[in-house]
């Protein structure tokens, strides 16, 4: 009788661990059928980049003949691009690109790749089987609604990163509390180095990276690892790029551009295309008129570099004021500009050339699977701060999604980037949820005698 008695006992529990691993086995299987369409559509396959894509995929090649022996002043400067992007992306592409000669084609299967990865972080850091399984309507979502997570993009990268993060902070406990804090400091030392590869990877995370110091400076003494160790990653680039520009510059150097797009006085009377090609005229006829500042030249810039050098610091000075002053003349119209930014997140973008090129399903399904996820994000970061109210000084993901919202809201509304924001917030509301539901019975049995 006892030993049959066991062999249920233990079919059940290979089961229950069966179950465990449902999740990633349907996120998988997911992915898979996406990739067919994307197959079926020609897109994994086909060499053509879309957008600023292109661009993406210059440095990487770059980066590639770097890996591959060819250095050179010039070749160096290429890469870094004058600041606009940060140098993790295209690095560990053009490396995989240097030992394997992917192309076009295996380098969107490996950013698939790393999408995949971070839902599979942002799941497991789920406690409840069943809220886990649930979250798979997130990335069915994101998959149908969003086409950039096949694209030679940093933002991919971003994702596994930031799911990364998520992991670490919700299985560690992590900034869980204002003090005291029992977590170890190598958990915290592993979130900072994690932080500042993420900010290496795209300067809208900055915020972010700030908001986590100023938790960890509540308890400085418990969590000075992670200042420590996002400084050791992040630091030595952020010095770098403050010696090479003048102004403070937060690991990229296109805020004032995309302040200026964003406040355009063209846009008053073009259309999206024409007013920036006039915005970069005007610039340029301003620098030409002798409306330019003789910055003199770091030490770290080559004497024949020195006149783009010139231009391109006068660029971002020149763009800044052009967006000041219209701002200053039109407020109101800065405000419905911002309105309008706004409304373009909720909305995405269209199932056209212009912003979409081609349908994952169909033009309808698309954008409604965008505006579920849209939903499952502002639902999830509203009910992650309900239960984030009663812990003032931890962590919450309201007020992590609210700082990464500032850069996009007040100079450019790129849907690629509140994607992230909405995964933050979909999951941190179902992180939160599985936390308040084992706090539920803890306290239930705590208040009957001899549980």
């Amino acid at each position: 009788m006892g030993a049959s008695s066991t062999l249920p006992a233990s079919g059940m529990a290979r089961a229950g661990r069966g179950w465990r691993e449902a999740d990633l086995v349907l996120l998988g299987l997911i992915f898979s059928a996406v990739l067919a369409l994307l197959a079926r559509d020609g897109i994994l396959s086909s060499g053509v980049t879309y957008s600023d894509e292109t661009e993406h995929l210059r440095r990487t090649m770059i980066f590639a003949r770097i890996w591959r022996g060819e250095l050179g002043s010039d070749l160096i400067a290429s890469a870094y691009g004058g600041g606009i992007w940060p140098p993790l992306y295209p690095a560990l592409m053009g490396a995989l690109e240097a030992a394997t000669g992917l192309g076009v084609p295996g380098l969107r299967l490996v950013n698939v790749a790393l999408v995949f990865s971070g839902f599979a972080f942002f799941t497991r850091s789920i406690d409840d089987l069943r809220l886990r399984l649930l979250s798979l309507v997130v990335p069915a979502c994101f998959l149908v609604g969003t086409t950039t997570y096949f694209q030679i993009r940093p933002e991919n990268l971003a994702i596994l990163l930031v799911g990364l993060a998520c992991h670490t902070l919700v299985r560690g406990h992590l900034f869980h509390s204002a003090r005291p804090d029992p977590a170890p400091p190598l958990r915290y030392a592993a979130l900072g180095a994690i932080t500042g590869l993420t900010c290496l990877t795209h300067a809208v995370f900055a915020l972010c990276a700030a908001y986590l110091s100023v938790l960890a400076f509540l308890d400085l003494r418990r969590r000075w690892m992670f200042v420590a160790a996002f400084l050791a990653v992040a630091g030595p680039y952020f010095v770098v790029q403050n010696s090479l520009h003048t102004g403070l510059v937060l690991f990229a150097t296109t805020a004032e551009e995309n302040l200026a797009r964003n406040n355009n006085p063209y846009l008053n009377s073009h259309p999206r295309g024409v007013a920036d090609d006039l915005l970069f005229a005007e610039m340029e006829r301003r620098y030409a008129a002798g409306d330019r500042v003789a910055y003199p030249k770091p030490r770290v810039v080559p004497d024949n570099r020195y006149e783009q050098w010139l231009h391109d610091e006068n660029k971002r000075r020149i763009f800044k004021a052009i967006a000041l002053g219209e701002i200053r003349a039109d407020p109101a119209g800065a405000l419905q500009r911002l309105g309008e930014r706004v409304v373009g997140l909720l909305s995405g973008d269209a199932c056209l050339d212009d912003g979409r090129y081609g349908c994952l399903v169909s033009a309808g399904v698309d954008r409604a699977a965008y505006a579920v996820l849209v939903a499952l994000g502002l639902v999830g970061m509203f009910a992650a701060g309900r239960t984030e109210l009663r812990r003032p000084g931890a962590l919450s993901f309201l007020a992590l999604c609210g700082v990464l919202l500032i850069p996009m809201v007040l100079t450019q509304g790129l849907v690629r980037h509140f994607v992230i924001v909405l995964l933050i917030g979909a999951y941190g509301g179902l992180m939160r949820l599985g936390e308040s539901g084992r706090a539920r019975p803890a306290a239930l049995g705590d208040g009957r005698p001899g549980a």
